[in-house]
């Protein structure tokens, strides 16, 4: 591995341990900030210099099948990454700016399927939503904020 997959899987790893919920790579003039999301607050991690962070957004572009020569136009893309045994699965964005291109990446920690039991629901809004899972057809949508 070279040197910007390893800083890769060190700030993905980074990212997953204090359970961020966004991981930005932000040029400005003279540097990059790494920055990670945590509940409400955006947090700068470190500063890294900007040749080598353009190397890193596009590793991580590359990741993500995403075109690593276009830098002028938004693109979107996903993976899905193991980190410490744990499967996440990661939305990229891409941004042009004054100064490079930003990457934020959405992190969707997989975590184990809870029982109704535990979703705080009333007894009898579980019983509830179990009885439509005896239907052959129809659709369910749950709403609610995101992350």
């Amino acid at each position: 591995m070279n040197s910007v997959e390893l800083f890769a899987n060190m700030i993905m790893k980074e990212a997953c341990g204090v359970q961020a919920s966004d991981l930005h790579i932000v040029p400005r003039q003279k540097d990059m900030a790494i920055q990670l999301r945590i509940g409400k607050d955006l947090i700068t991690k470190r500063c890294i210099e900007k040749g080598f962070g353009e190397k890193l957004v596009s590793h991580f572009k590359f990741l993500a099948s995403m075109d690593i020569g276009e830098r002028r136009k938004p693109q979107n893309g996903s993976l899905y990454l193991q980190i410490d045994g744990k499967e996440v699965y990661l939305r990229l964005s891409t941004l042009p700016t004054v100064y490079q291109e930003s990457l934020v990446i959405r992190l969707h920690l997989q975590a184990s399927a809870q029982p109704l039991s535990h979703l705080s629901l009333f007894p009898s809004s579980a019983e509830k939503l179990l009885s439509f899972l005896k239907h052959s057809h129809g659709l369910l949508v749950f709403t609610g904020p995101t992350g």
